[in-house]
């Protein structure tokens, strides 16, 4: 395999960053070469409730790394008090570099089956033991290539209402929603897709764990590139908003 971009400069361009946040190593993946995996989080005594973010499950969609890096550099943390973060914005270095899918080894670092402690995917075994266990949103942001508009999965407890909906309906002037009735053979509800909770991704395994909602950010591979990134940060800013009026 041939790499395409650097994880090397990207890990240095994430440590030199500007942000409310602390930014660590928390430990390595030995492949041909050391891959240092990061976590970057804001914790503090006060906060009531726990926002787990990833980005870069997989390595073809660097837009959502991109996105994800953007609103660390320009979120305003006082707007976001009561909240904890722990973000994790690379899963599969070697598919960042590689441009592929999944990791390097061709394990797919998107799997609850694999999401296990001691995991044979080293990238999952190192965001398992990491990972907080009091999680209230947990946000999986990706990129779909295949698609001009951006939709959202949402899993949530049964009493809570959609945040996702209301994120959706809010953003679309600036970032369309996917209007379809269906995706996958699924139901499509203004922008936002309901699958069964067997979900296949590690998200589908965070939920396990009681978290009040699990959601995952798709967004448009075939779209304006700097439109596509402030319309990604506004969608998450949205989505904290809406988590944080919920009663």
């Amino acid at each position: 395999m041939t790499k395409i971009r650097s994880y090397k400069k990207l890990v240095n361009d994430i440590i030199n960053l500007q942000i409310p946040f602390r930014t660590e190593i928390i430990g390595y993946l030995k492949y041909k070469e050391i891959y240092p995996f990061l976590s970057i989080k804001r914790i503090l005594q006060t906060s009531t409730k726990t926002v787990v973010i990833t980005g870069g499950q997989h390595g073809d969609e660097i837009w959502a790394i991109h996105t994800l890096l953007k609103w660390l550099q320009q979120v305003d943390l006082t707007k976001f008090p009561n909240l904890n973060f722990a973000i994790y914005p690379v899963i599969n270095p070697t598919g960042y570099e590689f441009g592929c899918r999944d990791n390097i080894k061709r394990q797919d670092t998107n799997n609850a089956a694999n999401f296990i402690k001691n995991s044979k995917v080293q990238e999952l075994a190192l965001l398992y033991e990491d990972i907080p266990t009091n999680i209230n949103l947990m946000l999986d942001v990706h990129g779909d290539s295949r698609k001009k508009f951006v939709y959202l999965y949402e899993h949530k407890s049964d009493n809570l209402e959609s945040i996702a909906q209301k994120t959706m309906l809010e953003n679309n002037a600036w970032m369309p929603y996917l209007k379809q009735k269906t995706l996958d053979g699924y139901k499509l509800k203004n922008g936002v897709l309901n699958t069964p909770k067997e979900d296949v991704g590690i998200e589908g395994a965070v939920e396990k764990l009681s978290v009040d909602y699990t959601i995952t950010l798709e967004l448009p591979g075939i779209y304006d590139g700097q439109k596509r990134v402030e319309g990604g940060i506004n969608i998450i800013n949205s989505l904290l908003y809406n988590f944080l009026e919920v009663k």
